[in-house]
C-alpha cells in the first residue's frame, strides 16, 4: 500500500506544463469582437468553447456558441445580422479559473471536474494555453499502462 500511495503521490504533484495544449493549437476570440464574428469563427473551427483574451493576450474569461446565442436571446437580439450590435465580452463566462503552468496535476484534476478545460497563464499573466480533461486522461493512460 505504501509503495502505491507514493505512485498516486508521484503522478498528483507533477506539474502541469507537459500536458499544456499551446496557445498556438488553440482558437480564442477577443473580448472586443462583435459577436457575429466570434460565432463565425466558432462555426468554421468546430470549437464550442473557446478562452477571451484582451489586447494584452490577458485571459478575461471563456466564451461559447451556447453562452452567445444564449445572451442573443435574452437581450432580444432578432436577427442574425444584428449580432454586429452586440460584443464578446458581454455574452462570456468571467471569473474564470486560470492555473499556471507549474501547477501541480492534483490541483488541476479538482477544478476540471468543472470545467471541460482552463485556462493556462505564464509567469507574465498571459495566456500560454489550456489543460483540457482529454489531455489529462490521456497522460493518465499512458502512466497506467506504463508508457511514459
Amino acid at each position: 500500500m505504501i509503495e502505491a500511495d507514493r505512485f498516486r503521490d508521484d503522478i498528483m504533484s507533477k506539474e502541469i506544463r507537459t500536458l499544456i495544449v499551446p496557445k498556438e493549437k488553440v482558437m480564442i476570440v477577443r473580448s472586443n469582437w462583435n459577436l457575429k464574428q466570434a460565432l463565425n469563427n466558432l462555426m468554421e473551427s468546430g470549437w464550442s468553447s473557446v478562452p477571451v483574451l484582451n489586447e494584452n493576450e490577458t485571459v478575461e474569461g471563456i466564451t461559447s456558441k451556447t453562452l452567445i446565442l444564449e445572451h442573443a436571446r435574452m437581450e432580444k437580439v432578432p436577427y442574425y445580422h444584428d449580432f454586429q450590435r452586440k460584443f464578446v465580452h458581454e455574452a462570456m463566462k468571467k471569473n474564470v479559473p486560470t492555473l499556471s503552468e507549474d501547477t501541480i496535476l492534483r490541483y488541476g484534476i479538482e477544478l476540471l471536474v468543472d470545467w471541460p478545460y482552463l485556462p493556462v497563464v505564464n509567469q507574465h499573466k498571459t495566456f500560454s494555453g489550456i489543460l483540457t480533461r482529454r489531455s489529462v486522461l490521456d497522460y493518465l493512460l499512458k502512466v497506467f499502462y506504463n508508457e511514459l
